[in-house]
């Protein structure tokens, strides 16, 4: 028996950590840097993959294999008592089965989701399946259509979007009431903490100072590690495709605010 094999029987068994929190999604709304700036904090521990996306693979889930699952976070004895532990992956939020799969796993579990002005979010997605993706491990998601296109094609099939038959989802990812209301089926709202992303920016500490609270853990200086790798520079965009898509997303926000009691500044 091999040393992974080894590792994976002791947790199988059952000596493991497991996650605390969870970060959620959304995809592209600064996951990562929260991610990386969360590990920064003494009693917070990351696990060893940022995304493990053990609970929106289908297969993967349902082939029990949680031992898998667990082999992403330390063993016991390497963290402290008072040491949180968790992971981030974006596509918990859009996945129709993910919030009650945690939920089964963890009906304790605290849930941070972090939220982007729409129309931006749909861009920045865009602009990484364009883009980044045209060569390398993820060359198969490549997306070369235009912005103006992506939209144009996802606004007809709007109605039948999902995380099955549209994976990139565009639009739907940005439909965040529609997310949020599966979590809020199975988690009390003092188990989920909502974060804008933009504020996370302009201001870090106060956001921060709230997650810590939220964490129960104690208030540390932290730097704000932010990297958009997606982010290119496209002079030939039409802004007013971004525009038209805030117009669209106007009542979908409305929905979102009145939902988390909670109100953004996305439709100015």
């Amino acid at each position: 028996m091999n040393y992974k094999k080894i590792k994976i029987f002791i947790r199988k068994i059952g000596y493991h950590s497991k996650p605390t929190f969870i970060i959620v999604g959304a995809q592209k709304a600064g996951t990562t840097g929260l991610y990386r700036t969360l590990i920064e904090h003494s009693q917070i521990v990351g696990s060893t993959r940022k995304e493990i996306n053990y609970f929106d693979n289908d297969e993967w889930y349902l082939k029990n294999k949680i031992e898998e699952y667990h082999s992403y976070f330390p063993f016991p004895n390497k963290i402290a008592k008072s040491q949180l532990v968790f992971e981030a992956t974006p596509e918990y939020l859009y996945h129709p089965k993910a919030a009650e799969r945690i939920f089964n796993y963890n009906s304790k579990m605290k849930i941070i989701i972090m939220l982007r002005e729409p129309s931006s979010r749909a861009f920045s997605a865009w602009s990484m399946y364009h883009f980044n993706f045209k060569t390398g491990k993820n060359s198969s998601l490549h997306d070369p259509r235009t912005f103006k296109e992506a939209i144009s094609q996802d606004h007809k099939n709007i109605e039948d979007s999902n995380f099955y038959n549209n994976q990139r989802g565009y639009i739907a990812r940005g439909i965040y009431y529609k997310q949020i209301e599966e979590y809020l089926k199975y988690f009390p709202k003092e188990q989920v903490l909502f974060v804008e992303s933009s504020r996370l920016l302009t201001d870090h500490e106060n956001v921060m100072h709230r997650i810590f609270d939220f964490l129960n853990v104690q208030i540390e200086p932290v730097p704000l590690k932010i990297k958009n790798k997606s982010k290119k520079d496209t002079p030939n965009i039409n802004h007013k495709d971004i525009d038209n898509l805030k117009d669209f997303y106007q009542y979908y926000n409305e929905k979102l605010f009145d939902l988390i009691k909670q109100k953004y500044d996305w439709n100015v």
